[in-house]
């Protein structure tokens, strides 16, 4: 092993390290924090199971019918999140308008014995009922036009309306819904809309069977979005998932031809612990795909058959990493050059230790320079984020799974874009920069579906940070980089565990941050007790050209 894999220049890692971390606490981790613990007006979420039992007693108030099942999930109007976030409108809009209308919800569904469903919505803070519409395949008896308008202006008023607030803009008398535009409730160019629906019961009886406030967006926005996000598919799907499984059955032929340079059992282990974890994380997002579905009524069948389209691409994924494993290592080795050490090798448990506690300097140095990145595509290109339900950690099974992905991420896209990927553009190309440069935007494509806007704000961020891993991954080698990737993303994740406030899961994400350290103290003494002396190959120190 060569001695800038053994000996990084400690005391520059360090300060660059100190330096990341500070910018990211103070710009990311202490705003969070001093308003999550310090500010007394803010109220803690409640629990999933309460906004459960909140919606069945309403139920059973306002349809005169116990549900037979109620389940509930995180629903967010990220059009509306967004909107806000562009704006710099969310403080105003969470002390205006919070209270009643919600961006950010408990949507539970409950299924009624009469067959139909109620997508019930509940203040995640406040406890109360802000929102409800029954979905039924057959309808009651449509009341009279009057009826409908008498009914749905009476409820609006005793929600806190006044009569003239209130200006139809619709009116449907086949399905008894009405809507009205709320003058006086505007934020930006978004406006306050009322949507009701009436019916008439077996038995005549008058009801609301759908009642939902909600800020509609500017049309431009929404257009913007939309052409936003087909950008983003377009660039996923061509640049980085069709590229990257060229990728993939690129490892395979590698993997055979120089066969005689690496072995075929090779990353194994890596790609078993990939798997499991993946797989976990793939059971682990059924509530966030129920809440992507919406209001559809057969919202759990399209989550399970998602759920099992998502199991078979891990393990084509699991596939891919093994290879690239296999397929690296060969090309590598090949190149006279050791990237990924064995265990039993001489030095090997050194190695392991120092890659651990360098990937943390690395991680610290990189949360610090994507926060400075992206303050400054914020004040260059005006861009923002929004809500992504897939990714709540209200809509987790079992929170602390989450973070696993992070080691997921590590093991899967180090192995396919750095380890395999820059050995076969080196090898192709002839030159370091270009083979860093290839693989890094291949991945970097990868992300651009993320809920941040313009869609090409995280293309030129992780192309930057993937440039640096590259970096990293030539003068230290494959274990460095993946334990920078790893601490990264567990770093991120073990936060928003930890601003949950609940001690199980402050104590997780502290050890989701800690748990390199183990692992790396676990393999050097393994390779300690085995005591082989096998010699590494020598590898010549390399830098980005």
């Amino acid at each position: 092993m060569n001695d800038y894999q053994l000996r990084p220049n400690w005391k520059f890692y360090a300060w660059l390290g100190v330096i990341g971390i500070i910018i990211y606490l103070l710009v990311q981790v202490v705003p969070q924090t001093s308003e999550s613990f310090f500010d007394s007006g803010s109220k803690k979420v409640i629990a999933k199971s309460k906004a459960e039992q909140i919606s069945e007693d309403f139920a059973l108030q306002q349809f005169k019918q116990l549900p037979e099942s109620i389940h509930a999930v995180h629903q967010s109007d990220s059009m509306l999140y967004g909107y806000l976030s562009k704006e710099k409108q969310t403080d105003t809009y969470d002390k205006k308008y919070d209270s009643r209308f919600p961006t950010d919800t408990f949507q539970v569904t409950a299924a009624m014995p009469d067959g139909s469903q109620i997508f019930i919505y509940v203040h995640m803070q406040d406890a109360k009922v802000v929102g409800w519409n029954q979905y039924k395949e057959i309808h009651t008896t449509i009341p009279q036009a009057t009826q409908i308008s008498d009914a749905a202006m009476k409820y609006a008023v005793s929600q806190g309306f006044k009569a003239n607030e209130l200006s139809m803009t619709k009116a449907d008398p086949e399905t008894g819904r009405i809507s009205y535009k709320v003058n006086g409730y505007t934020i930006g160019e978004s406006q306050l809309m009322l949507a009701m629906r009436t019916e008439k019961t077996s038995d005549g009886a008058l009801i609301i069977a759908e009642y939902k406030p909600g800020f509609t967006v500017p049309a431009s926005y929404s257009s913007y979005v939309q052409v936003q996000q087909k950008l983003a598919s377009f660039l996923s799907l061509l640049g980085s998932i069709l590229l990257s499984f060229v990728l993939f059955v690129i490892a395979i032929v590698y993997a055979a031809l120089y066969r005689k340079h690496s072995s075929f059992t090779r990353g194994i282990v890596l790609t078993l612990l990939f798997l499991v974890m993946y797989l976990a994380n793939d059971f682990n997002l059924m509530d966030g795909l129920l809440a992507s579905a919406g209001e559809d009524p057969n919202a759990m069948a399209y989550a399970a058959i998602n759920v099992g389209i998502t199991c078979v691409v891990t393990i084509v994924m699991g596939i891919a990493v093994y290879f690239s494993l296999v397929g690296g290592d060969a090309l590598w080795n090949s190149m006279g050059k050791r990237m990924w050490p064995r265990m039993g090798e001489e030095g090997y448990g050194d190695h392991v230790w120092r890659s651990m506690w360098l990937g943390y300097l690395i991680a610290f140095l990189l949360l610090g320079l994507q926060t400075v990145i992206f303050i400054v595509l914020v004040n260059v290109t005006g861009a923002w984020s929004t809500s992504d339900v897939t990714q709540s950690p209200y809509n987790l099974g079992i929170l602390w799974i989450f973070p696993m992905l992070a080691w997921c991420a590590a093991i899967s896209e180090e192995a396919l874009y750095r380890f395999f990927g820059i050995g076969l553009f080196k090898k192709w190309f002839n030159n370091t920069f270009v083979a860093s440069l290839i693989p890094t935007i291949i991945w970097a494509l990868g992300h651009v579906t993320y809920p941040i806007f313009p869609s090409t704000t995280r293309l030129l961020e992780l192309t930057v940070i993937g440039l640096i891993f590259s970096f990293m991954f030539l003068r230290y080698g494959f274990l460095t980089v993946v334990f920078a990737h790893a601490v990264f993303d567990s770093i991120m994740m073990a936060i928003s565990l930890i601003f949950t406030g609940t001690p199980g899961n402050i104590i997780m994400g502290i050890v989701y941050i800690l748990l390199p350290i183990p692992i790396a103290w676990g393999l050097r003494y393994l390779h300690d007790k085995k005591k082989r002396t096998r010699p590494l190959i020598a590898a010549p120190p390399s830098t980005l050209q």
